[in-house]
């Protein structure tokens, strides 16, 4: 099987709208994009990136992998909001990762691969697609820049 039964896991357990209450006002998320590459770690860690004000990728790392998920919200999110809101995403979402990079281990041979485009927008898309091309290629997906 391999890589479909990722896609599987990818389409049934991320693919979703996720409704959250922050600060007692509803807040509506839509995963809209899951990718899968390998790190050079085998640690735990998460980061964010902000493409939009109704934009983001969440990337959680563990077990040698990072799976980056793109996020759209139904509106503008405050940076204020962010904290809880991450929080909320990661304690939700970890079950659902954990079980995609378990059958990763099993499975993948790839360097990295998207899993999900559910409709992404035009800024999500470029940048998911930026990261699939970096990892392939070995190099960071982190912006390098220097001090002024």
């Amino acid at each position: 099987m391999g890589i479909e039964e990722l896609y599987a896991v990818a389409t049934r357990e991320l693919a979703k709208d996720l409704v959250f209450e922050i600060n007692e006002e509803p807040v509506t998320l839509s995963i809209k994009g899951v990718l899968l590459a390998r790190a050079d770690s085998r640690g735990y860690n998460f980061s964010f990136f902000e493409l939009g004000e109704d934009e983001f990728v969440l990337a959680v790392q563990m077990k040698g992998f990072t799976v980056y998920l793109g996020i759209e919200s139904d509106e503008e999110l405050e940076e204020e909001i962010y904290p809880e809101l991450f929080r909320a995403l990661l304690k939700h979402l970890t079950p659902q990762i954990a079980l995609l990079i378990t059958k990763a281990e099993k499975v993948y041979t790839g360097r990295a691969d998207v899993l999900l485009d559910d409709d992404m927008g035009a800024d999500l898309k470029e940048f998911f697609y930026g990261l699939l091309i970096k990892h392939r290629k070995g190099k960071t997906v982190y912006e390098q820049t220097e001090v002024a």
